[in-house]
């Protein structure tokens, strides 16, 4: 009947589109082009942005967390506090349109998006990743900060914490060899967490600098209903959420003995 005309339109242009290997996602209704061939590319260049926000950002935030943990109360715990409040507070495309009519508009430091020309990779313009890249550190600075900040609180409190002070030791092995690790176990699996989204999340950062990576790449799908560029993203998205909840369970295992999982 015609109920079932629909149907074999979809099984045949499935069939059509998809290719003959298994696993091969298709062409691209958008580009008409293999989705391996548009995907592959913009991938690389999530992976380089994420990769190197991820190198700057977690190091800097870490410290500053412990910093501020270790003051509580005072001046530098204030400053931090306040600073890494606004940072979560202000959404990514605010700090971003700040950040391009500042550096890019009045002082003329960094361009304010990303323009490839043909045959030209990201790789050969690293200078173009720096406004992105700060974009994302106003983003996860302040939240892994504060997570770190009152996850040190929490260990420096701790009984075990105040005997290895009273029997004398010096402070900062107090801090580096007892304190550090159990109050790392936190912001580590807050930073595991994160690492999705700074592959597959970041829509808005690389939309609002015309960035080249997966997330427009996904956007550009889902507007124009390109069903497999979108089946292959979001597997490709799927494979780094789970690696990287694989790779936060080993890590917090590492960092804390006493847990193990059958």
């Amino acid at each position: 009947g015609w109920l079932g005309e629909p149907a074999r339109c979809a099984r045949a242009l499935h069939s059509t589109a998809k290719g003959p290997d298994p696993g091969d996602p298709g062409v691209s209704f958008q580009t008409r082009q293999p989705v391996s061939d548009t995907l592959m590319p913009r991938l690389i260049n999530t992976l380089f942005l994420a990769g190197v926000a991820f190198l700057i950002i977690m190091p800097i935030s870490l410290v500053f967390g412990v910093i501020a943990g270790l003051n509580e109360g005072n001046g530098v715990d204030r400053s931090l506090s306040i600073v890494s409040l606004v940072a979560t507070a202000t959404p990514e495309f605010a700090s971003g349109v700040f950040l391009i009519v500042i550096f890019g508009v009045w002082l003329g430091w960094f361009p304010g998006a990303v323009v490839l020309p043909p045959g030209v990779s990201i790789f050969d313009r690293p200078g173009m990743l720096v406004l992105p890249v700060l974009t994302l550190m106003l983003i996860e600075l302040g939240y892994v900060l504060r997570v770190t900040r009152a996850s040190m609180v929490e260990v420096m409190r701790t009984n075990y914490i105040r005997t290895a002070i009273l029997k004398g030791l010096p402070y900062h092995m107090v801090v580096i060899r007892h304190a550090l690790r159990n109050a790392l176990l936190a912001p580590i699996t807050v930073i595991m967490l994160h690492v999705n989204w700074l592959v597959g999340g970041i829509v808005v950062v690389e939309t609002l600098y015309g960035y080249p990576g997966l997330g427009r790449y996904v956007l550009d799908a889902a507007l124009s209903k390109d069903v497999f560029a979108i089946e292959a993203a979001t597997m490709i998205l799927v494979v780094i959420a789970v690696v990287s909840q694989l790779l936060a369970d080993m890590i917090y295992v590492y960092l804390n003995p006493r847990i193990r999982y059958s």
